[in-house]
């Protein structure tokens, strides 16, 4: 059964569906999964043994923390995302945390994967073209504190989120909001009574309606 959910996962993967089977046999072997539930630490950079990680179910923040140890956001990962030692860049002290109530990962160790890349183009390939796509990520996010305000940084924020979590229905784009406004001004670079001020203006405005603390609607995103 193990087996089979693996194979599965990856052949599904956006990654891997251009692989042979008998490639997809040869990853089997070679990953692991894991399972963790809300508020688990799953990595940190400074482990021991490196290794990438590729999201089945569930959502993870990417942190770590400043000069004076306050937890900064980087990314917010979710189906299909990669995260750990992905080989972009000098490695920063951070940690993956679950935020959703549970989550399942596939994962490799990272010098077995490398050995996989060189003996599969193709892969490299697309690897590499999802590796410059976080990088491009990161410098969108780092030009938005630089040269946006904290209400266009939450605003752009929600827009993020539900591009990425959102499900269209009749009265808007809806979603499951896993981050509360604590973690959203990390996410931002914010104070939590900021971007609380900034939620209550939007809320009144009509531009984003919450039912409870966890669901919310974003009636038209195009004019949020």
């Amino acid at each position: 059964m193990i087996k089979e959910n693996k194979y599965w996962y990856l052949r599904n993967h956006k990654l891997f569906e251009q692989l042979h089977t008998k490639d997809i046999d040869s990853l089997c072997i070679i990953s692991n999964l894991k399972n963790a539930q809300k508020n688990d630490m799953i990595f940190f950079s400074d482990e021991e043994v490196q290794k990438i990680y590729f999201i089945n179910v569930g959502t993870v923040k990417i942190c770590r923390e400043d000069h004076i140890g306050k937890e900064i956001i980087t990314e917010i990962l979710t189906q299909g995302d990669i995260f750990g030692f992905t080989g972009e860049g000098p490695q920063r002290l951070e940690y993956a945390k679950v935020i959703s109530e549970e989550v399942e990962l596939c994962f490799f160790e990272l010098s077995n994967f490398k050995k996989v890349l060189k003996e599969n183009p193709l892969l490299s390939i697309n690897y590499s073209a999802a590796i410059h796509d976080k990088l491009l990520a990161f410098q969108q996010k780092y030009e938005d504190l630089i040269f946006k305000d904290v209400e266009t940084r939450v605003r752009d924020f929600f827009k993020r989120y539900a591009k990425h979590h959102g499900k269209v229905k009749n009265d808007g784009v809806e979603m499951e909001m896993l981050l509360t406004h604590q973690d959203i001004a990390d996410y931002t670079a914010s104070s939590r009574q900021s971007v609380t001020t900034i939620i209550n203006r939007l809320m009144d405005d009509g531009k984003i309606v919450y039912d409870g603390r966890k669901k919310v609607t974003i009636p038209k995103l195009a004019t949020l």
